[in-house]
């Protein structure tokens, strides 16, 4: 079952994208979620996989279970929950799960997760899935950069503090230092690469990158520390 309130929520990001420049100035989330990420990887420093444990608001996660309560029991069951966690990862697959690993100046490449897992806690939903790394990266020569965002600034994603990042299966020695931007210097950095564009280049690309500038960030090196 694709239910309009799910999808929308979801899928609305492509209206705030086609908004463009005017995105920072008008645009706000509509969808928060408190997020953790586990950076899977083994006892080599090979990195494997991402998990993302995403934690949904209260509004949204109601609006959820009005659209796949199908028994209309006040509650969703597990064929629900197995309904709506499939709805959700056919809708964000266009936007890469908003999942991201940065090795230098490009994203690490991920293969699509089997599913998305959803269930109910407290009045919200929370949704997990697994994301297996496509290549080969060795993290004791490669650092990475990890974090959940997107990119249309629909989705607001919240990170506590580093221990919203785990790292599972690597050796002891691995380290995690936290990358919060400062919200200032990220809105001048976004202004300075708008006003840096001719009088007939397009906007629409650069107006995406606020919610990059933003995001909050984990990087993990396996190597020997200088």
């Amino acid at each position: 079952m694709v239910t309009p309130t799910a999808r929308a929520l979801f899928a609305g990001a492509i209206v705030a994208g086609a908004m463009g420049v005017s995105m920072p100035a008008f645009a706000h989330p509509h969808v928060f979620v408190e997020s953790n990420v586990e950076i899977v990887g083994d006892k080599t420093g090979r990195f494997t996989a991402i998990r993302n444990v995403w934690r949904m608001d209260e509004l949204f996660s109601s609006s959820v279970v009005v659209d796949f309560d199908s028994n209309a029991n006040g509650a969703l069951d597990p064929a629900e929950l197995d309904a709506v966690g499939e709805t959700i990862r056919q809708s964000i697959v266009d936007w890469r799960y908003y999942t991201f690993a940065e090795l230098g100046s490009r994203d690490v490449k991920f293969t699509d997760p089997d599913k998305v897992h959803a269930i109910f806690e407290e009045g919200q939903l929370i949704l997990f899935f697994e994301m297996p790394v496509a290549e080969e990266i060795d993290l004791r020569t490669q650092p990475i950069k990890v974090s959940n965002f997107d990119e249309s600034f629909f989705v607001a994603f919240d990170f506590k503090d580093v221990d919203a990042f785990k790292l599972i299966g690597l050796p002891d020695g691995c380290r995690k230092a936290l990358d919060v931007p400062d919200e200032d210097e990220a809105a001048q950095e976004w202004m300075d690469s708008i006003a840096s564009l001719g009088p007939d280049e397009e906007v629409g690309e650069e107006g995406g990158q606020f919610a990059d500038v933003m995001a909050t960030r984990l990087e993990v090196s396996c190597g020997a520390q200088s």
